[in-house]
C-alpha cells in the first residue's frame, strides 16, 4: 500500500512538473516587453510629437532658478512668454532577455529617452531637454500582473538658447560666477507593479526613492540620509551651489515620487482601441517648497497629474503601436529643470509606443 501512495505521489509531481513548466523558454530581444510603457505618463519611454498649449498666464515658463545670494531665485529669460510649444520625445522600451514557463515570465530590461520643449513660434528657441532611463528586471504571472524593479535616472538641462535669452534680457547680471539650478536623480531605486484583470482595464503604481549615494539636485531636495564618500550630500551639493542649510530634515524625508495610475480601452473590430488614461504622481520634495530652508512636516507633497483619451491603432511596424492622443496636465511643466514652474496645459499629437 505505502509503495502504491509513492507511486501515486510521484505520478501527481511529475504531472504537475510538467503542467508548470510547459512551455520553457528563452527568448532574446522580445519586441514587446513585459511591463509596457504608462499611456499618461509624460515620461513613459515612448516616442511622440505634441503640440503643448498653456491654458493660463501663470502656466507659461519665463523664468529660469539660481541661485543669488545664497537663495533660490528666479530670473527671466523672456517678459512676454509663449502659449504654444512643441514636445518631442523620442524613447525606447526594450526586453533584453526573456525567460518564460508556463504562467511565468521574467525578462532583464533597459528603458531610456529624451523629452524636450521648443517654442513653437518665431526662432522656435529650446527651452532644455531631459534624460531618463532605467535598467533591472521584470516579472509577469499568468498575463495578470506584472512587477518591475531596477534603478531609474532622471536628469535636466537648460537650453543654450534660453541661456542666451537670459543675458540679454539681464545685461546687469554677471553670468559668469551665477550658478543654475538643475533637477537631477541620479540614481533612484525604483518598482512598479502593473494589474490587468481584463484585456480592457489597467491600475498601476510606482514608487522611487534616490539612493543613498544618489546625486540629488537641487540642493533643497537633497535627503539628511545621503552620503557623499568625503561628506554628506546635503553638505557637498550645497556646498556647489553656494548656498547652505539652516533647517535640519528628519530621516523620513527621501525624495520620494509616487505614482499611481489606470487605463481603460474600448476595443474597435480589428482597427484598435479608444482608450482613456490618468497618471497621478505625489512629490515628497513639494515639502522643501523649492527653496532653501523653507522645508516642514506641514508642507504637502506636491500633486501632478495627467489625463487624457485617445485611439491606438492595432497594426504597427515589429509591434510598435501608433497613438492619436489628448491631455490635459495640471501641475509641473513637463521639462524637468522647470520644477518650480506649476500651471495647467493641454498637448495634442502623436505617439508610438516603445
Amino acid at each position: 500500500m505505502q509503495k502504491k501512495i509513492s507511486i501515486l505521489l510521484l505520478v501527481m509531481l511529475t504531472v504537475s512538473t510538467a503542467l508548470l513548466f510547459s512551455g520553457v523558454g528563452f527568448k532574446i530581444a522580445p519586441v514587446t516587453p513585459l511591463f509596457r510603457e504608462y499611456l499618461a505618463d509624460p515620461y513613459a519611454p515612448s516616442s511622440k510629437f505634441n503640440r503643448l498649449t498653456a491654458l493660463t498666464e501663470e502656466s507659461i515658463p519665463k523664468n529660469i532658478y539660481y541661485v543669488d545670494e545664497g537663495q533660490y531665485a528666479e530670473i527671466p529669460f523672456t517678459h512676454e512668454g509663449q502659449k504654444n510649444y512643441f514636445n518631442l520625445k523620442v524613447g525606447a522600451n526594450v526586453g533584453l532577455l526573456r525567460f518564460e514557463a508556463g504562467f511565468f515570465q521574467m525578462e532583464a530590461f533597459l528603458y531610456g529617452g529624451l523629452n524636450t520643449l521648443f517654442e513653437f513660434e518665431g526662432a522656435t528657441d529650446n527651452l532644455g531637454f531631459d534624460g531618463f532611463y532605467a535598467v533591472g528586471g521584470s516579472l509577469r504571472l499568468w498575463d495578470v500582473v506584472a512587477i518591475q524593479g531596477g534603478i531609474h535616472h532622471f536628469s535636466g538641462h537648460w537650453g543654450d538658447e534660453i541661456l542666451k535669452s537670459t543675458a540679454e534680457e539681464n545685461s546687469a547680471v554677471n553670468f559668469k560666477d551665477m550658478t543654475l539650478l538643475e533637477y537631477t536623480r541620479d540614481n533612484s531605486w525604483i518598482i512598479a507593479i502593473s494589474i490587468e484583470p481584463t484585456k480592457t482595464f489597467r491600475f498601476y503604481s510606482t514608487v522611487e526613492m534616490p539612493q543613498k549615494t544618489a546625486w540629488v539636485r537641487p540642493a533643497a531636495h537633497v535627503p539628511v540620509t545621503g552620503t557623499h564618500p568625503n561628506r554628506p550630500m546635503q553638505e557637498h551639493i550645497a556646498g556647489q551651489e553656494g548656498v547652505e542649510f539652516e533647517v535640519e530634515y528628519p530621516s523620513s524625508y527621501r525624495a520620494l515620487r509616487v505614482q499611481v495610475g489606470s487605463e481603460v480601452r474600448f476595443p474597435l473590430y480589428s482597427l484598435g482601441d479608444f482608450f482613456i488614461a490618468g497618471d497621478f504622481q505625489f512629490h515628497q520634495d513639494g515639502k522643501t517648497l523649492h527653496l532653501m530652508n523653507s522645508y516642514s512636516e506641514t508642507n504637502p507633497w506636491e500633486f501632478t497629474m495627467c489625463l487624457g483619451l485617445g485611439f491606438e491603432f492595432n497594426r504597427g511596424y515589429r509591434e510598435r503601436k501608433v497613438r492619436l492622443e489628448s491631455f490635459y496636465h495640471y501641475g509641473r511643466l513637463p521639462l524637468l529643470n522647470f520644477f518650480f514652474q506649476r500651471g495647467h496645459y493641454v498637448s495634442v499629437g502623436v505617439s508610438i509606443s516603445g
